[in-house]
């Protein structure tokens, strides 16, 4: 896990929003705490993928893609069967490589410093994205003030009771451009630390990437490495 230390959640509520925001948020935070162990369990389980790098059609929602098959997660999408809500893809971060045999260990380390970066693409229905959830919502439901966190970001934390473990945004602005990922440190040492954030493409696509902390100090080049990746899925 990234060498930090940050306080547990005090409870504290946020003044001037509604109730029906805080509880959607308080309710976003205990979802984290709850998934947190699911994120990114598929690299146990290297059998279950293809070295096929063949590409497949598929459509997400009404917009047509090919991706390659070695980096699709589940074989029923890999089938070509048609249109999907969710794509759900990975890849080694940084390379952004597809699932071969040269790199099947990678794929399959569970450990705190696993490449491997999830990513899951669906039309953009409107919804928010993590930049705009960060402005929105969770900077008035913090626990306390930011902390320096690795290459310029600040850890901002939570409010929530911290039985589960540490919930926080790490957040930063480069040439005026925000970057905020949710982050989610367990309490169970047998349990990864992951980051999450979601972005729009400006493919008609908004992509949701999951990678662990360790990674926080390549935030820079996430957001382009990511919109060229999903270009490239282009037919």
């Amino acid at each position: 896990m990234m060498p930090m230390t940050l306080p547990n959640g005090t409870g504290m509520r946020a003044r001037h929003f509604t109730p029906m925001v805080v509880a959607l948020a308080l309710v976003g935070t205990a979802l984290v705490a709850h998934t947190v162990g699911k994120w990114m369990t598929y690299t146990s389980q290297p059998s279950s993928w293809t070295q096929s790098p063949e590409r497949v059609p598929v459509s997400i929602g009404a917009i047509a893609q090919s991706i390659p098959a070695n980096m699709m997660r589940h074989s029923d999408e890999r089938a070509g069967a048609g249109a999907v809500e969710t794509l759900h893809l990975a890849v080694l971060w940084p390379s952004l490589e597809g699932y071969t045999q040269a790199n099947a260990r990678s794929f399959a380390d569970p450990g705190d410093r696993s490449a491997v970066m999830s990513l899951a693409l669906r039309a953009d229905a409107g919804g928010l994205d993590t930049n705009e959830r960060f402005e929105r919502v969770w900077m008035s439901l913090s626990a306390g003030e930011a902390f320096p966190g690795p290459e310029g970001l600040a850890l901002l934390p939570l409010a929530g009771d911290g039985l589960a473990g540490t919930d926080f945004v790490a957040h930063a602005r480069d040439g005026g451009k925000l970057f905020a990922a949710r982050c989610f440190t367990p309490r169970d040492q047998a349990l990864a630390a992951n980051c999450e954030r979601t972005v729009r493409t400006g493919t008609g696509l908004m992509a949701t990437y999951r990678f662990r902390q360790v990674h926080l100090a390549d935030w820079r080049a996430m957001d382009g490495a990511i919109a060229r990746l999903v270009a490239s899925f282009a037919p």
